[in-house]
């Protein structure tokens, strides 16, 4: 960056947005790169691959995590929207996103199925009425507000697709040690539920004949996820995300759509296209895997292709040097230019 105020180590950076979100002044915006405008869950997969590149697996792990508890799924299924907006796929080729993440779930289980962060406590209870993917991530995103959930299934595990049975079991060990409960029954009365839980959501069979908004907001105090199917996994997941936004507002006591649109609350851009540098960056040619998976070299070999299209870039000159941005950047990327001062 040029400007007078911050500058930005873009060999670093990550495109977090951690300063974005800390910033007082909401001076700062983060350019999303294509992959991530295009990855449904809203992977941060610029940071996964730089950490990588460095060769800092452990890292790289613990940021898919941040991004999701679902990094198994993802690794199993592949993310065709992001390869497919991936900018090397202009210049050599995209992004083995799925590869890599499959070698990170397979090397670092104990950072991509680690607990969550310390919770918020609340006294208000939820339950998700599913047995797919998207009940599980309706599910998770709830528990993260703090509140209790439980999750209703006609079978005790899940049925989510494509997915290794080792890979689901190891993520209902990690969700049921978040304190999400899971209780097996035949049959429920929506009415009834809406009287006994603080929220209600439906996904996949359970669902079927509502009428959600694009919020996945019913009535009162029920939210379904409607779309997405088992050919679309990702896609139901997407928008339980969105139901499950929509029931923490509520419990919360905020309206349902606040906040709807959490890129345009946090700060973040559409991408632009790419700078000159990144332009006249050299074609690489995908890595070729020589076996059943990525080797660790491998790995950083392809993470390295990444083009970094997604950083911060300061928005306006109010900064006011408090600095909170540069703390808490990870990798120590941004710096703040004080003028006349000593540090």
């Amino acid at each position: 960056m040029n400007d007078s105020n911050i500058a930005i180590d873009v060999s670093k950076c990550l495109a977090c947005g951690n300063c974005v979100d800390r910033c007082i002044m909401d001076n700062l915006r983060l350019v999303l790169p294509p992959c991530r405008q295009a990855s449904l869950l809203d992977i941060n997969y610029q940071g996964i691959l730089r950490l990588a590149a460095q060769g800092n697996m452990t890292e790289a792990a613990r940021e898919l995590r941040r991004c999701t508890p679902f990094g198994g799924f993802l690794a199993a299924w592949g993310d065709a929207p992001a390869s497919r907006a991936c900018s090397r796929g202009h210049s050599g080729g995209a992004l083995n996103f799925a590869g890599i993440l499959a070698y990170l779930v397979r090397t670092q289980e104990d950072a991509v199925y680690g607990p969550a962060d310390r919770l918020p406590r609340s006294h208000k209870k939820a339950v998700v009425a599913g047995s797919d993917a998207a009940a599980l991530q309706a599910a998770f995103s709830l528990r993260m507000g703090g509140h209790a959930v439980t999750v209703l299934s006609a079978s005790p595990c899940p049925s989510v697709e494509g997915v290794p049975a080792p890979v689901l079991e190891k993520t209902m060990t990690m969700l049921k040690g978040m304190g999400i409960a899971f209780e097996t029954t035949d049959a429920f009365n929506v009415e009834e539920l809406c009287r006994i839980f603080d929220a209600v959501i439906l996904t996949g069979a359970a669902a079927d004949g509502m009428s959600a908004d694009e919020y996945g907001f019913v009535r009162d105090n029920l939210f379904a996820v409607i779309g997405g199917d088992s050919r679309n996994p990702m896609q139901a997941m997407a928008g339980a995300m969105r139901a499950a936004h929509a029931a923490r507002n509520l419990l919360e006591g905020f309206s349902v759509d606040y906040e709807g649109n959490q890129r345009v609350a946090r700060g973040l851009e559409r991408f632009h296209g790419l700078s000159e540098e990144q332009e006249d960056a050299p074609e690489a040619a995908p890595v070729v895997c020589s076996g059943d998976g990525f080797t660790e070299e491998e790995v950083k070999a392809e993470a390295s292709r990444c083009l970094g299209c997604g950083r911060p870039v300061e928005r306006n000159m109010t900064c006011w040097y408090c600095l909170p941005c540069e703390v808490v950047c990870p990798t120590q990327a941004l710096h703040v230019r004080i003028p006349y001062l000593i540090r």
